[in-house]
């Protein structure tokens, strides 16, 4: 496994609560194929509002390949250890002047 955090940045995450890591986590491929798949969930939302595509892995296992890919696990890893589940799942896409208030979360 590569560690992709310095003991720097892990040591700020436990003091700070938060680390901020600013290289890219996917290649530009990769990238161009998961705003694909975005694309394709926000033309089909139909009615919803956009902060609604939540849990999207459920219903579309293409995910799974960034959900669970080495670049992400690599980040977190050396935060919480290596036993990590996929709990949830969100697009966060807000669109302008509509939808809820989001409280500072």
């Amino acid at each position: 496994m590569t560690h992709l955090l310095t003991k720097a940045e892990v040591d700020a995450y436990g003091e700070q609560g938060y680390t901020l890591y600013k290289k890219p986590v996917f290649s530009k491929e990769k990238m161009d194929k998961l705003r694909g798949i975005f694309e394709d969930h926000l033309a089909e939302k139909g009615d919803k509002l956009s902060d609604e595509l939540d849990t999207p892995h459920f219903r579309d296992k293409r995910l799974l390949e960034f959900l669970l890919a080495d670049e992400v696990l690599d980040l977190v890893e050396p935060i919480i250890g290596p036993n990590i589940m996929l709990w949830s799942s969100h697009f966060i896409c807000k669109d302008p002047y509509v939808g809820r208030a989001t409280p500072w979360h």
